[in-house]
């Protein structure tokens, strides 16, 4: 599948034609546990917290977060850890709202595997890369540019990050509209590559001409994954590819 995609790039590029290769940060090219992970720890760690909730901070030494977890409920659960207490639960969300769509917390996530490798092979290939993210530019665009360089994804003339100007916008409608823009570009091929359904389905709709790929990681559940779509849960072109 993938190699199949390098192929096809190399291709049009000898060709003097362009591809665009548009990739999702969270929870396709990064995995986001590990941040959902530090800001669980550094809520028990906040004294206030500790006073008002002994019971339950007191079982936050067992947490521990998955890939495929949506948000942070799957690993309070698992670590038995009950957000049955109103003044707990809103505590605790509103801790996690604050600091998941933060700059400072980005530093956390962790490539998904291959994905690196597989980006930078994609630019050597000769396309055009988008970082096409419902991430905003207040809150966390200096922070995901940080990220990007750190773990030496391109970032240059041929390989942008694009973020949402403001959070309130819907990141369904935000992305289908970028790439109708982006469809007006002499692109002969674009590819995307996103984990959310709800994102898929509208682009099904709207901007059938890109090639989608769903990424199996985790996602939102508000609906269900396009069934006609390839899938992959890693980048690495070695392994078997789903």
């Amino acid at each position: 599948m993938l190699e199949a995609l390098l192929v096809n790039i190399q291709r049009v590029s000898s060709q003097g034609s362009k591809c665009l290769v548009v990739f999702d940060l969270d929870s396709t090219l990064f995995d986001v546990s590990p941040r959902l992970e530090r800001i669980l720890l550094d809520f028990a760690a906040v004294p206030e917290f500790q006073n008002r909730f002994p019971e339950q901070v007191a079982l936050f030494k067992d947490i521990k977060t998955m890939h495929s977890d949506w948000g942070i409920t799957g690993a309070l659960e698992r670590a038995g850890v009950d957000d049955s207490h109103p003044d707990f639960k809103k505590a605790i969300m509103d801790f996690w709202y604050q600091h998941f769509f933060s700059n400072e917390y980005l530093q956390y996530d962790k490539p998904t595997e291959g994905a690196v490798e597989f980006v930078n092979e994609v630019a050597l290939a000769g396309a055009d890369i988008a970082y096409l993210t419902g991430r905003d530019v207040q809150r966390m665009g200096v922070g995901s540019e940080q990220v990007l360089r750190k773990w030496g994804l391109p970032l240059n003339d041929h390989a942008h990050l694009v973020l949402k100007p403001h959070k309130v916008m819907d990141d369904a409608e935000f992305k289908t509209d970028w790439f109708l823009g982006a469809l007006t570009k002499s692109y002969q091929k674009i590819y995307f590559f996103e984990n959310e359904p709800v994102i898929l389905h509208l682009m099904a709709t709207k901007c059938p001409q890109v090639e989608s790929y769903f990424f199996e990681s985790t996602h939102s559940g508000k609906a269900h994954p396009p069934e006609n779509l390839p899938r992959l849960m890693n980048f690495l072109r070695s392994k078997k590819e789903s």
